[in-house]
């Protein structure tokens, strides 16, 4: 796998690939009850994103990290890997039943990663166009199209249906590739050693999910819907955090670590969330 096989793959699986899944996962009758919940996800999942990143701001400045480093701690921390990492793992534990609430928590990713997160960065554009945001973004617009389907009835005619279904089969397949090569290509020993990551890891893997599962309980009532946001809150750092840490000239060596451990150390942290909220719901 070298550089042109995964930007080739990245591509497929973001104008392709997930936006079939998102648009599937709106194909399902009409339901008020499940209407407000998507809608509440969509809200909550963006106040946690920013809540997030604030904190990972608190904790730069209490760490004394230089500017690129405090940069791509606040974008780590606000913003998970719900995507590529989000809707594999929600697949698998919850089943497709779960993926609509996954689709509103990437929406709420998308309109906020590309205006609030990239104003993170001290020389990103200071104005944003929304518009393009919309338009150069699929998963988004796949929510919108499958919204509609989804408050009007509609549906597309089977063998249409099955196909796009097929294509959007691809998403935890490629993602798992795509992650994977990425943790292949890092130097994982200078990354585990340095220290000075974990407690941006701790923020990103630990606190915020626990503090979202023990404000949520309370005020949400269907465990599945719960148990999903609080899932999603509990993802690693996303890859645009390197991406963007090198674009506007952050400390892009530092998102890379701060990417590579808290992917590595999710493997242990997501299973004990969920531990966490098996014993307290």
């Amino acid at each position: 796998m070298n550089d042109t096989h995964i930007a080739g793959l990245a591509n497929l699986l973001v104008k392709v690939a997930l936006p079939c899944t998102v648009f599937m996962s709106m194909m399902r009758p009409f339901s008020r009850d499940l209407l407000v919940e998507a809608l509440v996800t969509f809200f909550i999942a963006g106040v946690f994103y920013i809540v997030g990143g604030y904190l990972g701001l608190l904790v730069g400045r209490v760490m004394g990290a230089s500017d690129g480093e405090r940069q791509s701690w606040r974008f780590g921390a606000a913003f998970p890997n719900v995507a590529f990492m989000g809707i594999p793992v929600v697949a698998a534990v919850y089943g497709a039943d779960g993926i609509i609430y996954v689709s509103m928590a990437i929406a709420a990713w998308n309109l906020l990663a590309f205006t609030h997160g990239a104003r993170m960065f001290d020389h990103a554009p200071r104005n944003v166009n929304i518009k393009a945001v919309f338009l150069n973004t699929p998963a988004l617009v796949a929510v919108f199209v499958g919204f509609a389907f989804f408050l009007t009835g509609l549906r597309l005619p089977a063998p249409v249906e099955g196909g796009i279904a097929m294509v959007g089969g691809l998403t935890t397949p490629v993602s798992m590739i795509i992650i994977g090569t990425i943790l292949a290509k890092q130097k994982l020993k200078d990354a585990l050693i340095d220290i000075r990551v974990l407690p941006a890891v701790f923020l990103r893997l630990i606190l915020l999910p626990l503090v979202c599962f023990f404000i949520l309980k309370w005020l949400i009532s269907n465990q599945l819907m719960l148990h999903i946001i609080v899932m999603l809150v509990a993802m690693p750092v996303a890859a645009l955090a390197a991406v963007f840490a090198e674009q506007f000239k952050a400390d892009s060596a530092q998102a890379a670590k701060y990417i590579v451990v808290s992917t590595l150390l999710s493997a242990v942290t997501l299973p004990g969330v969920l531990m966490v909220m098996s014993i307290f719901s």
